[in-house]
């Protein structure tokens, strides 16, 4: 393959990185919101949900217009407007506006997954599907996640007049990784298509691998949604009740806790290095699809570990490290996909199975907050509330996880439902 492979590889990270950077990035400033416009938990999770919903809706139009007209033109334009809806944001005045800014980056943001990982199915040869798949979502979401976690609340204390000034300052730096995005992204190698006429097929609702790999997703989506939205804020809280840190600091010190745990190690280093491992064992014969299901199984052991209020740094630290893995492993079902459907479709029906998972994801984010609130039991303690956060990952996940692999069971005996791909096969 085509040594400018590692090119697509890099400046794809960096497009994912801005739609991880959209989609977090009122957590980290999220205290100083909450004194302009007194934002509770269930607000918050409210935020999360409107962007959430718009961006799972979202997923297959731009995944078919990605596999249409290119993926380097279908995230160029993603790209630019988050852009335009970050400094949306920035202007609100209401937590109306609020919502409805966070619901269209969600629109915007939906472009930079579905697109990157089509021109990375692409350039990538099958011996190196999971790797590159891995990295490109770990390595991505690692920056955009360290960038809301923790750059944006630092610009906003100490180089910018407030979160609303920091926030533009970034939209200007999103436009200007559209440029460089459009000016070295390639859709497909030199002498391959790089489009495809039918990219999504109606007749693959009937093909259970499709369900599969949907339920599974939404496992990964609801435990990514979760963690994402809800550990640095809670790190925050564990440092202020049980460090004594005051506010702004606690916030800086659980941002860069999240950063560094979840976000860096967990995330930007352990899932490229999953996937590695995912290629390794693909061509030992284990299924891929065996090898998801085994980090939801992880995921939902952290998720019941974090309910139980745990505050020791060292044990958090390994905790955080392990839920960045866990749960942002869906990246390999991405490689599944593209086994199983070919390269040239990859965006598209990437698309869908990511698009009925956000939705699931949106939808247990939208509860996640108030659940909090209801299952805190009347205990004051700043920490009760997160139990239902993390209780509701738990039952979530693991309802998602039950029906992904019954129907990996029940097909198991039919060896070519998922069939082990060869590594051999040529890129289509």
């Amino acid at each position: 393959m085509p040594a400018y492979r590692w090119v697509i590889l890099v400046f794809g990270i960096l497009a994912y990185a801005t739609s991880h950077f959209a989609r977090q990035n009122y957590t980290g400033i999220q205290r100083f919101m909450q004194a302009d416009f007194e934002l509770d938990r269930g607000m918050l999770g409210l935020l999360g949900a409107a962007f959430f919903y718009a961006y799972a809706l979202c997923q297959m139009p731009w995944g078919i217009a990605a596999d249409k007209f290119g993926s380097r033109i279908a995230a160029t334009l993603g790209i630019l407007l988050m852009a335009a809806t970050m400094a949306g944001f920035a202007m609100s005045q209401s937590e109306t506006h609020l919502l409805l800014w966070r619901a269209a980056a969600g629109v915007a943001a939906a472009a930079a997954y579905v697109s990157v990982s089509g021109g990375v199915a692409r350039w990538f040869p099958p011996h190196e599907r999971g790797f590159s798949q891995s990295a490109f979502g770990g390595m991505g979401g690692a920056i955009g996640e360290g960038a809301a976690y923790f750059l944006l609340p630092v610009l906003a204390l100490s180089f910018a007049a407030g979160w609303r000034q920091a926030t533009n300052t970034m939209a200007i730096a999103l436009v200007a990784v559209a440029v460089i995005c459009f000016a070295f992204l390639r859709s497909a190698p030199h002498g391959q298509p790089a489009t495809t006429k039918k990219p999504f097929a109606w007749r693959l609702l009937a093909d259970p691998r499709l369900w599969c790999y949907t339920a599974l997703f939404a496992g990964f989506m609801v435990g990514t949604r979760t963690a994402q939205a809800w550990i640095s804020i809670y790190m925050s809280d564990v440092y202020a009740s049980a460090y004594g840190y005051e506010t702004n600091a606690a916030v800086v010190a659980g941002g860069l806790f999240a950063t560094v745990a979840f976000s860096l190690v967990g995330r930007g280093l352990g899932v490229p290095v999953a996937g590695k491992v995912s290629d390794l064992l693909v061509r030992r014969g284990v299924s891929r699809t065996a090898v998801v299901i085994g980090w939801l199984v992880l995921s939902i052991a952290i998720f019941q570990l974090l309910s139980m209020q745990v505050t020791g740094f060292w044990l958090l630290a390994v905790v955080a490290v392990l839920a960045g893995t866990a749960v942002n492993c869906f990246t390999l079902i991405t490689a599944a996909v593209s086994e199983t459907y070919g390269p040239e479709k990859t965006a598209s029906i990437t698309g869908f199975v990511n698009m009925c998972g956000q939705l699931v994801g949106a939808t247990s984010l939208a509860w996640s907050g108030y659940l909090g609130i209801a299952l805190s039991g009347g205990d004051s303690s700043p920490l009760a509330e997160y139990r239902g956060v993390w209780l509701s990952g738990v039952l979530t996940v693991s309802a998602a996880t039950a029906i992904g692999a019954g129907i990996y069971l029940m097909k198991l005996k039919t060896r070519r439902v998922f069939p082990a791909p060869s590594v051999a096969a040529p890129v289509p």
